[in-house]
């Protein structure tokens, strides 16, 4: 196994700053020092010549790293694309599939991503699409999770059902095979997103499961420049979906029948043009793909060190954080991913006023994250995002091949400090709101 940490960042990730603790890599990945050399050569070629790179080479570009991805995950390639990031993906799908607005239903969870669940409901508010949500609440075992989904699939009112496969805020994962294997029980398609699953899990269960659509983002954690994601999309819909945005490759109704179609390469034909776009990131898949294999020494051993990690750093950021602190797990330990746990953050007494502040409003709660959150990355440089999540506030860590001991102890430190200095100026806000509103 190479030696990670530190040295590792320094050697291969050089462009990161010194005074800053990268923990938080879950939200938008860290790119290795040579990928990101291998970018500025691609951004470089495509202004050398653009009638030539455009209309001659990015195809063969976008062809030649779809296959070598597709080879490196053990997948079809016919079956892939290649989108700008997993939540055009699911713009992608949901506005490809000719709904029956007054009769079809969408199922999410509670936990949804915020930018995902949006578009469920834009399609509602617009159109009249309908949606359900199931209580995905933590910690929950995972049967009783299970339970929730199957009690609403098996009423038979849904088209389609969107699940995640390791979420977001809090960053667990979900029993995602399982519910591929329940909605195909019940014939409802499955549209799962896996924004952090490539880097992190292995993919070579979607050819055998066969969901209909699933996505999951390349810069996030497989190396990849911002922003590239992949695009899956089960072989019978192929003809239905479409790019987002529409563009060139849409074959008009009154055109069909002129076309000629090659099944073994529809997607690339859909995808690889949308329009004059950089190619940049796309053409950094097989440079990233170098360095986890030659550099890091494969997916293995970049997760056996990511584990090993997380059980060190875990009982370092609890002391930090002090008493009433825990990991998010439930009895079996299925919430786990090699990259990314959540600590609670212990509340003090004097402070209850404020989580329960935030507990009442979410817009309250995004004003007070987002004014913490800028504290933390600008004056402490050492950033985790947190939520409130059933009563709680929960730190989400991240965990990667340069990261050390040291980065949790440290950056746990400077992150109670800051979410205390935050809840304690809050509290005085809400003190000072309670003497006028007495006053008035």
């Amino acid at each position: 196994m190479p030696k990670f940490g530190h040295e590792f960042k320094k050697k291969y990730y050089s462009q990161l700053y010194d005074d800053v603790i990268p923990v938080n890599h879950g939200s938008y990945g860290t790119t290795p020092t040579k990928v990101i050399d291998r970018l500025k050569k691609a951004c470089e070629e495509e202004e050398t010549y653009p009638d030539e790179f455009f209309n001659l080479t990015a195809k063969e570009y976008y062809t030649k790293n779809l296959k070598c991805l597709a080879e490196y995950l053990g997948l079809d390639d016919r079956n892939l694309a290649l989108v700008p990031n997993a939540t055009m993906a699911i713009n992608t799908v949901l506005r490809s599939i000719p709904w029956d607005f007054k009769n079809d239903t969408v199922l999410i969870h509670t936990t949804t991503y915020g930018a995902c669940s949006n578009t469920v409901k834009f399609l509602h508010d617009y159109y009249g699409l309908q949606f359900d949500i199931t209580n995905t609440t933590y910690p929950i075992e995972d049967n009783i999770l299970l339970a929730r989904f199957e009690e609403k699939l098996s009423s038979g009112t849904y088209k389609l059902c969107m699940f995640d496969m390791i979420s977001s805020m809090p960053g667990v994962t979900l029993p995602y095979e399982k519910l591929i294997q329940l909605c195909h029980k019940y014939n409802v398609w499955t549209l799962v997103d896996g924004a952090h699953a490539v880097g992190l899990v292995d993919l070579k269960f979607i050819d055998e499961l066969k969901p209909d659509f699933l996505t999951t983002n390349l810069h996030k954690w497989l190396s990849v420049p911002k922003s590239c994601a992949l695009l899956y999309i089960n072989p019978k819909h192929h003809s239905l979906v479409q790019t987002n945005p529409f563009s060139w490759s849409y074959v008009p109704k009154e055109l069909e029948d002129s076309v000629e179609i090659d099944n073994n390469t529809l997607l690339i034909e859909k995808f690889w043009y949308l329009g004059t776009v950089s190619y940049g990131p796309i053409i950094c898949i097989e440079e990233a793909i170098s360095f986890r294999k030659n550099i890091c020494g494969g997916e293995q051993a970049i997760r056996g060190y990511q584990n090993e990690l997380q059980e060190k750093a875990i009982p370092l950021i609890i002391a930090a954080f002090g008493p009433g602190a825990e990991l998010l797990e439930n009895s079996t330990n299925t919430y786990h991913t090699p990259g990314m746990f959540n600590i609670s953050f212990p509340i003090e007494e004097a402070h209850r006023p404020v989580l329960n502040y935030l507990l009442e409003s979410f817009v309250s709660f995004r004003k007070f994250k987002a004014a913490c959150e800028a504290r933390m990355i600008k004056e402490y440089r050492a950033f985790a995002p947190f939520l409130v999540h059933n009563g709680r506030i929960w730190v989400r860590f991240s965990v990667n091949v340069f990261n050390e001991e040291s980065d949790y102890s440290r950056s746990a430190v400077l992150i109670k400090k800051c979410l205390d200095e935050c809840l304690e100026e809050k509290l005085n806000t809400l003190k000072v709101e309670d003497i006028k509103f007495l006053s008035i």
